[in-house]
């Protein structure tokens, strides 16, 4: 215990114990902290696929209303008006050879899967889904992500 005395015997400063316990609670706090940063960065990064999906389904509408169509022909889908960002790329989800191109989802997959392995998918009515876990990678060659139901794991709705 810190003493404030005139006797020149006495000692002054602090106890093992209160210097131990005084670190304990800063390391507490500082482990608490980056783990909220961490979660909060990893919110934040969710946030902006979601909003870079909705920027992308807004230009798929507009290029609707003009040509009927969300093909460019019967390969290929239309281009996207931003199909990546800092921490996830978009794609449309599906071979456009299988669809009548009245109809879409994007799909967005991080490019970084081992920090981020969830993805997010929008379909043409707004939905948005939250898959736990995906087999898509943004290194796929194909302009599309596979259609498939057994590629996306554990899905729920995006919760805003």
């Amino acid at each position: 215990m810190f003493n404030i005395s005139n006797n020149p015997n006495s000692t002054r400063g602090f106890t093992l114990i209160q210097i131990l316990i005084t670190v304990s609670i800063i390391i507490i706090l500082a482990s608490i902290s980056i783990y909220l940063i961490y979660r909060f960065q990893r919110f934040t990064a969710l946030q902006q696929a979601q909003a870079l999906l909705l920027v992308n389904s807004q230009h798929l509408e507009k290029n609707y209303q003009h040509h009927a169509s969300f093909k460019q022909n019967s390969t290929t889908w239309i281009k996207l008006y931003s199909p990546q960002n800092q921490h996830f790329c978009v794609r449309i989800l599906g071979n456009p050879l299988y669809h009548d191109g009245n109809s879409y989802a994007l799909k967005a997959v991080s490019l970084d899967k081992k920090r981020e392995p969830r993805i997010l998918k929008l379909n043409r009515h707004g939905t948005i889904l939250l898959c736990q876990s995906s087999e898509s990678t943004c290194e796929e060659k194909s302009p599309f992500f596979s259609g498939d139901i057994n590629v996306d794991k554990h899905c729920t709705i995006f919760n805003r």
